[in-house]
């Protein structure tokens, strides 16, 4: 790992902050899931009441409406979950805590996480399946390619056409990962490409590349002669 790319104190601080928040968050979902399963239970008990008794006992009126809110409320939290879950990914990124995530993964963890951002002009982002089963990727920190990764896509971002989609992509090549970005048809443009090179070359690429089919290619390496900054250790940290 790069000198440069030591974990700043600020660094540490916010990754060690948001994970235990993440760890906390996740136990107040559970909670939450729980209330609305005793929800379901009461509904589907009053349901019952009312077709043993031929509709003398039982019948709550708003019924068919609490179903619905129940259903609502269950997709938000499905998807607060998956946000936090992605979030705590990121906080452990510098420190290389939590629960291991392959590279697809993280970059997946990435996508959700810059959801808003990509709404903002539309665009849908999708990370493509590793073509391998399980290849063996490289001992990289999750910080080493995330974040290039997402300045490289906010720069890409402005140059892309509204409505638009990009792809992801990842492989372990040697001792290398290597990312690519690509159109969900078509090419990128000539100022997405120049935007999202100069991006990825300021914020560490090992390598930033044009592609056949005008697609970015990133390649990131760990480098062997510095040793990771230690980090405080992790107190209850989101896994």
């Amino acid at each position: 790992m790069d000198a440069s790319k030591a974990p700043s104190a600020d660094g540490r601080f916010l990754g060690t902050v948001t994970a235990a928040a993440c760890h906390d968050l996740m136990n107040v979902f559970a909670t939450f899931n729980q209330a609305l399963g005793l929800m379901d239970d009461c509904l589907a008990a009053d349901a019952k009441t009312t077709r043993r008794t031929f509709g003398i006992k039982g019948g709550f009126a708003y019924r068919e409406r609490f179903v619905e809110l129940t259903a609502m409320l269950r997709g938000q939290l499905a998807r607060a979950v998956g946000l936090t879950e992605a979030l705590a990914l990121a906080a452990h990124s510098l420190d290389g805590q939590g629960r291991a995530a392959a590279p697809p993964e993280a970059l997946a963890a990435l996508v959700a996480l810059a959801e808003r951002l990509l709404k903002r002009r539309k665009i849908t982002a999708e990370v493509v399946p590793c073509a391998e089963d399980a290849p063996s990727w490289p001992p990289l920190r999750r910080a080493d390619y995330l974040g290039p990764v997402l300045e490289t896509l906010l720069a890409c971002l402005p140059h892309l056409p509204m409505g638009g989609k990009i792809c992801l992509s990842c492989r372990p090549d040697g001792d290398a990962l290597v990312v690519t970005l690509a159109p969900g048809e078509g090419d990128l443009s000539e100022d997405a490409l120049a935007a999202g090179l100069y991006a990825a070359r300021a914020a560490g690429a090992a390598k930033a590349d044009v592609a056949p089919g005008k697609t970015l290619t990133l390649v990131f390496r760990e480098s062997p002669t510095t040793q990771p900054a230690s980090c405080p250790p992790q107190a209850d940290g989101a896994s």
